[in-house]
């Protein structure tokens, strides 16, 4: 057996979205062409020295690995608690004079001052590296920011030498790999346009060993290649800067939608990590409440800094308010020692801790107002007690528990209190004082006897003037169509549409018009007539049935379901609903 480049070096497990993990297949030529494009660029030979950083289940320890063996330096390994310990590592980098490593930005943000080699070379990926670390580490050597998933084997793009604090770019396509920016329709996207990030080329890895479907949803026919070459699609966002190099934007998955808004959880990443005494930043959505989703920013402070764990979190809310929507602001922030990761060095989401939201004093209320308003502070926010100087937002208030909260003042106390107001005055003493110029609440929505004639509402209006220019239509019809197995009790169906029917008022209400002129005309239960049509169908073979009595066929059924779902509505006399 000849061995081809296009035979399988190694297969690789990635986590999947589902559970299952997915089997990359890496060629022979993949691996060949992204270790020496690496030794060429960062002209790793003989006198260099590499440590072996990565897990071998990691993708990453293949530049490791592959970039050393094959340029003949030295791979410096060592055992997995030394590397684990921020401290040990660094003694590992100074005693065997280390010259080039990778290394993820979690274990970069540990690694105390001086830690690294001067002159050496700093490849820094598997993560967004934050402004912080990139002026920290880039000082007295070169600082490389990388990119690339494990479909694409290990890197596929590389920043320029990185300096001072900036928001690191994912770099330029390494030799022989093709990067795409594409919107929804596959098509390129302009510089500064945020698309989705596909990779071809030759470190295209072969698929995922015995996952056919999985392979051909995210392995896709590349239309600006050669025929019948592929592409991987990444997942990823990214954007092309002026001057070719890609700036990565979040993952397309990572977008929530919360209280009706989509938001990109990188996005406020990004923001927190501009603060000067954060060092590193995640944020992520978590419903620790069933059917209360809140986003929760866990912080890790500089070694500068040396403010209390309460106070950090505080100003950081409030830096992030200034900057962004009050939809994207966190609704608590948790500072912690390090972030926890994964033995791949990635973000460990299962391992951040829930946040806790609690009373900052224990002053008591002075005022009734205070009193009242600190019971409907807490009756909100689920807590069994606030106090008049607790911010709401900074107990885990958000824009839609705001809406609750007006509305419980309106109700408790009569005076109409605006949302705004509640975000300028966030705490039940500063709430209070306003309240002394606050309006009365509007008056409760009450019946009131109907007039003798009911003009068309702006909808009603609309359907009865097509319906007069163009004559009946179906165009508005909202057709429902439902297959029940096991015995149907029609009587108790149709009772139950007729209730259905009595209940809202807009279901027996028909458009007369007198002169021109039409109105509402509400039918009173008793004058509905409402029956529940049914249409027999033929179990077996019609020539079994009664002759007499035709009933619908298989081949039937589409078109009878048809005719009924198309045939319009009278709307001047009949109900609205079939």
């Amino acid at each position: 057996l000849t061995l081809h480049p296009d035979h399988p070096a190694y297969v690789i497990y990635t986590s999947g979205s589902t559970g299952r993990p997915k089997g990359v297949t890496i060629p022979h030529r993949a691996i060949v062409n992204f270790a020496l494009g690496q030794i060429a660029k960062f002209g790793i030979g003989p006198d260099s020295r590499v440590p072996q950083f990565a897990s071998p289940s990691f993708d990453g320890a293949a530049w490791e690995i592959y970039a050393a063996l094959l340029s003949g330096a030295c791979l410096v390994a060592a055992p997995k608690e030394r590397l684990l310990s921020a401290k040990e590592l660094a003694e590992i980098l100074a005693e065997h004079r280390v010259t080039h490593a990778v290394l993820p930005p979690a274990a970069l943000a540990e690694l105390p001052e001086g830690a690294l080699p001067d002159g050496m070379t700093l490849v820094t990926a598997g993560e967004a590296c934050p402004p912080g670390l990139v002026e920290r580490w880039s000082v007295g050597r070169t600082m490389i920011n990388g990119y690339g998933p494990t479909e694409n084997t290990v890197g596929s793009v590389m920043s320029d030498a990185l300096s001072g604090a900036v928001a690191a770019p994912i770099g330029r396509p390494l030799p022989n790999t093709r990067v795409y920016v594409l919107n929804a329709r596959l098509e390129p996207v302009s510089p500064g346009v945020e698309g989705e990030l596909y990779l071809a080329g030759r470190q295209l890895a072969r698929g995922y060993l015995n996952r056919p479907s999985l392979t051909a949803e995210r392995f896709v026919a590349c239309p600006y290649g050669e025929p019948g070459e592929r592409m991987y699609r990444t997942g990823d966002l990214a954007r092309w800067t002026e001057d070719g190099q890609l700036v990565f934007a979040g993952r397309a998955d990572e977008q929530v939608k919360l209280r009706g808004f989509r938001i990109e959880l990188g996005e406020i990443q990004a923001t927190l990590a501009t603060h000067p005494a954060v060092a590193q930043a995640a944020v992520v959505a978590r419903e620790d409440t069933p059917g209360d989703k809140r986003l929760v920013a866990y912080v890790v402070p500089t070694a500068t800094d040396h403010r209390s764990d309460d106070e950090l979190a505080v100003r950081i809310r409030r830096y992030a308010a200034e900057r962004l929507p009050d939809y994207m602001v966190p609704s608590a922030t948790v500072v912690l020692d390090a972030l926890p990761v994964t033995v791949n060095g990635k973000l460990d989401h299962r391992a951040l801790p829930t946040p806790t939201y609690t009373t900052q004093t224990d002053r008591p209320p002075t005022t009734p107002h205070e009193e009242i308003l600190c019971a409907v502070f807490a009756q909100v926010l689920d807590l069994p007690r606030v106090t008049p100087t607790d911010n709401f937002f900074d107990l885990g208030g958000h824009s839609l528990l705001a809406t609750r909260l007006v509305s419980r003042i309106r109700t408790t106390l009569g005076i109409e209190v605006g949302i705004r107001t509640l975000f300028e005055r966030p705490t039940p003493a500063e709430l209070a004082r306003h309240l002394e110029s606050g309006q009365a609440a509007r008056p409760a929505i009450t019946a009131i006897e109907r007039p003798g004639r009911v003009p068309l509402s702006f909808a009603q209006q609309r359907l009865w003037f097509l319906g007069e220019l163009t004559g009946a239509s179906a165009a508005y019809n909202i057709p429902i169509a439902l297959r029940l197995t096991g015995d149907l009790d029609r009587e108790a169906l149709q009772a139950a549409l007729v209730d259905l029917i009595t209940r809202h008022e807009v279901l027996r209400t028909v458009f007369p018009a007198g002169d021109g002129d039409p109105r509402q005309r509400l039918l009173a239960p008793q004058e509905l007539a409402f029956e529940l049509t049914v249409t027999e169908f033929a179990k077996h073979d019609p020539t079994e049935s009664d002759p007499t009595e035709h009933k619908l066929t298989e081949s039937e059924l589409a078109e009878a379901i048809t005719r009924t779902a198309t045939r319009a509505f009278d709307l001047t006399t009949e109900l609205p609903i079939r």
